[in-house]
């Protein structure tokens, strides 16, 4: 018989149609499965983002703040809500405080420097993150705290042991460093606890400072030496490291050429720096899952790769293997225009370009995030707004990335803002 004969019909026999019916009937009733436990699917995978498609890194519209002015979490809860309205899906809120920062007005600070969340690995100025995340989930908007790493104000015991160690090209000299060495056990403890403890804070998110670098003189310190004598080989000799140095007139000083020990060294940093990273990340998934982590990379990672490597112990290229959702550029155009020394008009456009650039290195644009200044960083005055809209006018026109504004002010041109936040 051929079985696909259209007069010819199989009629199974009634138990097995009775025993299918059953079968159908308990799972609509959500009787358990009393077989072997399914593995179950990872909180990250199940995630449904509120600010875009499901299964895709959302779209952040972000307005990243130094300090709020207001006088009370009244007046808190009304900016946050004027920034909703413009179009603000994430609040990135300051999550420290060190020496010579402005303090929250609403605050009740207890400590001069510290964080501002509950913790016992550093000093608590007033655990006020809480209460804004509150406010800011009521209208909506998501929480990323910003958080440092290698400058944060933490309780170590003996603090002058914990620095980096910075080679000195005016006196050809060792001196310690303002910021703490990565390659102390003590610090990297302590910073692991505060990211597992920012989390508790019910943030959403947390935006890695750039702080998380080493500058082309940085770290000298004798555990940082012997580790990269036993992991390479190689000694560490300023001599042997740099060509002749020599300082321009506006005081920086310049490095002509290096030398191939100073570019494994640079690599060799860029990795531990990335290390600590990824550690600073898994404590703070631990604790949420679902969190996001962006982090700060400076303008040259894009416009210079290898200068980046060589200044800063930057790498984009090498960070992207880290499960970061945001790679947040500083592209702050008035700093580009000054340090590069381009016309109003070449200050855009490279900020256009790095844009594009990103959008060929980086396999999603929503991963992206573009911070724009809204401040001049020198005259601390606000920009016009029509530099706002030109930079934000540029930075859309080649691709429908994460945007955010740094500083937040009641003052800004926020209609402006949501017009390109839309």
């Amino acid at each position: 018989m051929n079985p696909l004969q259209p007069n010819k019909t199989i009629r199974p026999p009634l138990l097995i149609l009775v025993c299918t019916f059953l079968l159908i009937l308990l799972c609509h009733l959500g009787v358990p499965n009393k077989g072997p436990e399914r593995t179950p699917i990872p909180v990250a995978e199940a995630r449904i983002h509120p600010f875009g498609s499901e299964g895709s890194i959302p779209r952040l519209l972000g307005a990243q703040v130094l300090v709020f002015t207001c006088e009370d979490y009244v007046q808190v809860e009304k900016a946050i809500g004027g920034l909703a309205k413009a179009g603000v899906n994430t609040l990135i809120v300051r999550a420290f405080q060190n020496q010579g920062d402005r303090i929250y007005r609403f605050a009740n600070p207890k400590y001069r420097t510290g964080v501002y969340f509950q913790t016992t690995h550093a000093p608590v100025v007033d655990p006020v993150l809480a209460r804004i995340v509150s406010l800011a989930h009521r209208h909506g908007l998501r929480v990323f705290a910003w958080m440092e790493t290698r400058k944060t104000p933490l309780d170590i015991p003996d603090p002058a042991t914990a620095k980096a160690v910075s080679y000195c090209f005016k006196t050809k000299t060792y001196t310690s460093a303002s910021s703490w060495s990565i390659f102390n056990q003590s610090v990297e403890d302590k910073l692991v606890g505060l990211y597992q403890d920012v989390v508790k804070s019910g943030i959403d998110g947390i935006l890695i400072q750039d702080d998380l670098i080493m500058y082309q003189n940085e770290d000298f310190s004798p555990k940082a030496i012997s580790r990269f004598w036993e992991e390479t080989g190689k000694q560490l000799d300023p001599v042997t490291l740099y060509g002749e140095a020599f300082q321009y007139p506006e005081g920086h000083w310049c490095v002509p050429t290096y030398s191939d020990t100073f570019w494994h060294w640079a690599s060799w940093k860029n990795a531990q720096l990335l290390r600590l990273a990824r550690k600073l990340i898994c404590a703070a998934k631990n604790e949420n899952p679902d969190i996001s982590i962006a982090m700060n990379f400076m303008y040259e990672s894009v416009t210079a790769p290898r200068n980046a490597l060589a200044w800063l112990s930057q790498s984009l290229a090498e960070a992207a293997k880290l499960p970061i959702d945001y790679f947040a550029i500083m592209a702050y155009h008035r700093q580009i225009r000054k340090e590069l020394r381009l016309s109003e008009e070449a200050a855009y456009d490279k900020v256009a370009h790095m844009t594009t650039r990103l959008l060929k290195w980086i396999d999603d644009p929503h991963k992206i995030l573009m911070k724009v200044q809204m401040t001049d960083w020198k005259t601390r005055k606000e920009i016009p707004p029509h530099e706002a809209n030109q930079v934000f006018r540029k930075i859309n026109q080649q691709g429908r990335v994460s945007l955010a504004f740094i500083p937040y002010s009641p003052t800004l041109p926020l209609n402006i803002i949501g017009h390109h936040y839309r």
